[in-house]
């Protein structure tokens, strides 16, 4: 244990070295609840306070901005900010374009459906022949989707991550596929969400790597330092408990 705390205190060092500036971290704040904006017009959720401590951990100044989910990657590439936060998954895709810090949560996907056909789903492709899946653009979920049902279902792609939940809630879409806590707090928890719930298995990374590794902070290529720094910080929040307490706070202990 005191070996840990050394190596800890040793990482934390050399990270408030590596992070000389004020950080920008962007996020994609139509996410509940793991970003958001409250009616104040603040930006915050899970995501943006386990941003500010990380921030904390590193000793370092950081500002959370809203981004368009398009306009994150190419934002970071031409240094518009430093880092994204906005539950994104490790990909091969992605890889190609920026680095990834270690993995600070898996997400765990599934689809949701009309309560009163629920019983008639089936995750076999030939259920979809007809129907229309809604999802949000460019997304591992785009891509499973689009791999898996892509031949037989119509699938209606966003770049909004609420704009699926308000096509399956009109009648234009017959599912959406994503990430079960945001389905669950961002709809189903509401009352455009009341006939609706979950429908099929769950999916994750692990059984498909289509979905992702895990999601991580994305960083510019390269750019070794602050990858060590948040990842000494992420490990920091997790040794000390402030990650379970956010987890606690937004009811995300059996989720993630």
């Amino acid at each position: 244990m005191k070996l840990n705390a050394i190596m800890m205190l040793m990482a934390l060092t050399a990270t408030g070295q590596a992070v000389a500036k004020p950080l920008v971290i962007a996020t994609d704040a139509t996410y509940p609840p793991f970003e958001m904006v409250d009616s104040s017009g603040k930006v915050g959720g899970f995501e943006v306070e386990l941003a500010h401590a990380l921030c904390a951990a590193m000793k370092a100044e950081c500002e959370v901005i809203n981004q368009p989910w398009d306009a994150l990657l190419p934002g970071l590439q031409v240094r518009k900010y430093d880092a994204i936060m906005s539950s994104m998954n490790i990909t091969d895709e992605r890889r190609q374009k920026v680095d990834f810090s270690k993995v600070y949560y898996m997400m765990q996907n599934r689809f949701v459906g009309r309560s009163d056909k629920a019983a008639d789903f089936s995750d076999d492709p030939a259920h979809f022949k007809g129907k229309v899946i809604a999802v949000q653009e460019g997304t591992p979920q785009d891509n499973f989707i689009t791999a898996r049902y892509g031949d037989v279902a119509s699938i209606k792609r966003y770049v909004n991550a609420q704009s699926p939940m308000l096509d399956l809630q009109s009648g234009r879409a017959d599912y959406t596929f994503g990430n079960m806590v945001q389905l669950k707090v961002g709809f189903l928890e509401k009352e455009m969400g009341k006939q609706f719930e979950f429908v099929g298995p769950q999916f994750n990374g692990t059984q498909d790597k289509i979905l992702g590794e895990g999601v991580a902070v994305a960083l510019r290529k390269n750019n070794d330092k602050l990858k060590g720094a948040f990842d000494a910080a992420i490990d920091s929040v997790k040794a000390d408990g402030t990650f379970d307490k956010l987890l606690k706070k937004y009811q995300l202990e059996n989720l993630l």
